[in-house]
């Protein structure tokens, strides 16, 4: 009888939408579904200095709900990439799997994901959004998307996987050390540890599609006070960064000229390295 690998779920929270603690439970049960029998399963649940929608029923209440579930209240807001961080180094697990608490993906991704990890020889799996994804976006947010995966093939073309900012990520011991490694707080961090994680030739990086569940329009929220220092990790400059609340024309101009800027800035570079 094969004996499956422990699962690390962990779920970054900000400011939360009403029920989500219901919609929690009830995600987590339907994944626990498609997972094999008896497999142990711990449940993390971070919140990211949340200003509302987080009370102690709600804790009473995954507590009840889910066998083994643990709760981090960080006291301020740190970023998604701060707060998985610290959810992630209290981890014991074999597998860890994150995504926001919401369950944006299909649980097929994440039933896809962990078997991946459990069954073949990889140490990081990452979503990877089809293009039915980026018809649902907002323009702005398509443009944003799509700039950051043209920057990616530009900057870091040994980077392994070109879509960086999906929010379903797993991996294994050697992956949560990687991911502990990295120290942007916010919208970026993805893209660190998957630049950290492709420039070790030890480490086996594979990926999978995701579908966003009917019924989920939500990313993750955040305080866009945190996020500035993220596009410096691209560009080494101060700008601000794109909230959920969309963006205005100006802004996109800016945002849109700072792209054309790198883009015909590495083409130069390019060109006068070859000479």
């Amino acid at each position: 009888m094969k004996v499956h690998k422990s699962l690390d779920l962990v779920h970054p929270c900000y400011n939360p939408h009403l029920y989500w603690a219901r919609d929690l439970v009830h995600y987590y049960r339907q994944l626990v579904k498609m997972l094999p029998k008896e497999l142990p399963i711990t449940i993390y649940v971070v919140n990211d200095g949340s200003s509302k929608g987080i009370n102690e029923q709600d804790i009473q209440f995954l507590t009840a709900e889910i066998p083994h579930f643990h709760f981090i209240d960080l006291p301020k807001n740190l970023g998604k990439g701060g707060a998985l961080r610290e959810a992630i180094r209290q981890t014991t697990s074999e597998i860890i799997i994150y995504t926001d608490a919401d369950y944006p993906y299909k649980l097929e991704n994440a039933w896809e994901m962990y078997r991946k990890l459990d069954e073949e020889n990889v140490d990081i799996v990452v979503g990877v959004r089809d293009e039915h994804y980026y018809d649902q976006l907002p323009l702005a947010r398509k443009i944003f998307s799509l700039s950051l995966k043209v920057m990616n093939y530009l900057f870091f073309p040994r980077l392994k996987v070109k879509d960086t900012q999906s929010g379903l990520k797993g991996f294994n011991q050697k992956g949560k050390v990687i991911f502990l490694k990295t120290q942007i707080s916010a919208f970026l961090f993805d893209m660190e540890f998957l630049v950290m994680a492709s420039n070790q030739k030890d480490v086996c990086l594979d990926w999978i599609y995701v579908q966003v569940r009917d019924g989920s329009n939500k990313v993750y929220t955040f305080n866009p006070s945190t996020g500035k220092d993220n596009l410096e990790f691209i560009i080494g400059t101060d700008v601000e960064l794109v909230t959920d609340k969309g963006i205005t024309k100006e802004k996109l101009g800016s945002y849109m000229f700072v792209g054309a800027i790198i883009i015909l800035s590495y083409i130069a570079y390019k060109l006068i390295k070859e000479k």
